[in-house]
């Protein structure tokens, strides 16, 4: 009951603060007596600061107390198939250190393991940040991913299955170390900080090199059985259609996905373009380059509709590298969800387009730490997994 307590004030207070002590009892119900207590204990262990008095009011200015967002620092890593990016924060999730490292030598799980270990050492050691000071590595990548226990169950891009990597990882650092699907990330994050705190049903899809969903019902994330939601690309569409990297046919992903639209462009441009090329070149009234924009969002909003029809979520952020497109792929996107949606359940959904960049996903993961730490100790169910 006392870490339920200290649970609830820290997180009152890091939501919604600077608080005065008497607002911190009105909004935990606490006694005055149990407040000041976990106050006194929370300034002590230095998790929150005193930061001034309230506007005077006629009676009796009070301290306002906010969370203190250098009382650790996390780490976050974006597990790429090629490139490993980095970023140290605060409790805030301010980034205080940034690293893009390519991903050379050998890609097998104890490789990799010792690279990303590696990569955060360098990246504490610029920060001028002692691991005494970090309160956690979080690690986000693509595929099935569960992390209570920390495993790899399936990684599309390394071809892993059942793979401990987050022990791998925590045995070289002496740093707990969590472990997350990529999009649950940011999800996490946004949930935490952005535009889904306070908001208990809502759902993030992200388009680029792949296409994820990450869902959060009742203000909890859902993962699902081993950590399986949220491969929103991996939704058959055509039966027939285009092989996938999954090794299955007609998924959303080899319909809609950044590849799939370079891939139905290559053969009308000289030389290989990326996604900003074909953009341009749609903007200048080519109409394959346009075409393909058009294919990829009109699939995106099918696979949206389905997620709406399922989850009935009360905001959707679209996000991702592969939202730089522009209208030219969102604005088929948009038409297909209104199209495809069962009546009614896109009434009064707000939809937010947040474009984002490889920082953001390293953010994300340092968010899946602060998670982590401020969760309720009766909802707590991953725990770190140790470095032995």
């Amino acid at each position: 009951m006392r870490a339920m307590n200290r649970n609830l004030i820290l997180n009152i207070v890091r939501s919604q603060g600077p608080l005065s002590r008497t607002q911190l009892t009105e909004l935990s119900g606490l006694s005055v007596g149990a407040v000041s207590q976990i106050v006194n204990d929370l300034l002590e262990d230095k998790w929150i600061n005193e930061v001034g008095e309230s506007d005077y009011t006629g009676g009796r200015r009070q301290v306002m107390l906010r969370l203190n967002p250098t009382a650790g620092y996390v780490v976050g890593l974006k597990l790429m198939e090629n490139r490993v990016v980095c970023a140290v924060s605060d409790l805030e999730t301010t980034v205080l250190n940034y690293l893009d490292e390519p991903l050379t030598g050998s890609h097998s799980p104890d490789a990799v393991a010792e690279t990303l270990a590696q990569i955060v050492i360098h990246a504490l050691y610029q920060t001028g940040i002692t691991r005494d000071h970090v309160r956690g590595v979080g690690v986000g990548l693509a595929g099935v991913i569960d992390g209570e226990s920390g495993i790899v169950h399936y990684s599309p891009f390394f071809h892993w299955q059942h793979v401990s990597l987050a022990g791998m990882i925590a045995r070289h650092l002496s740093l707990p170390v969590y472990l997350e699907n990529d999009v649950n990330t940011l999800t996490i994050t946004e949930q935490l900080f952005g535009s889904g705190h306070d908001v208990s049903n809502f759902v993030v899809m992200t388009m680029g090199r792949g296409i994820g969903l990450g869902v959060v019902i009742n203000h909890q994330l859902y993962r699902g059985h081993k950590g399986g939601v949220g491969e929103l690309g991996h939704i058959t569409l055509e039966a027939d259609g285009p092989l996938c990297d999954c090794g299955k046919r007609g998924c959303l992903e080899a319909l809609a996905a950044d590849p799939a639209v370079l891939g139905s462009v290559k053969d009308s441009f000289e030389s290989p373009v990326t996604l900003d090329d074909v953009v341009q070149a749609a903007d200048r009234g080519h109409s394959t380059a346009r075409e393909a924009l058009d294919r990829s969002g009109y699939y995106l909003g099918l696979g949206l509709a389905t997620v709406v029809n399922l989850f009935c979520p009360a905001l959707i952020i679209v996000s991702g590298e592969g939202v730089s497109a522009g209208a030219c792929r969102l604005d088929p996107m948009f038409e297909s969800l209104r199209e495809h949606t069962f009546n009614g359940l896109l009434d009064g959904v707000e939809i937010l387009v947040k474009p984002m960049d490889d920082q953001a996903w390293a953010r994300g993961a340092a968010g899946l730490v602060v998670g982590k730490l401020f969760e309720s100790p009766l909802v707590r169910s991953q725990s770190p997994i140790p470095a032995n």
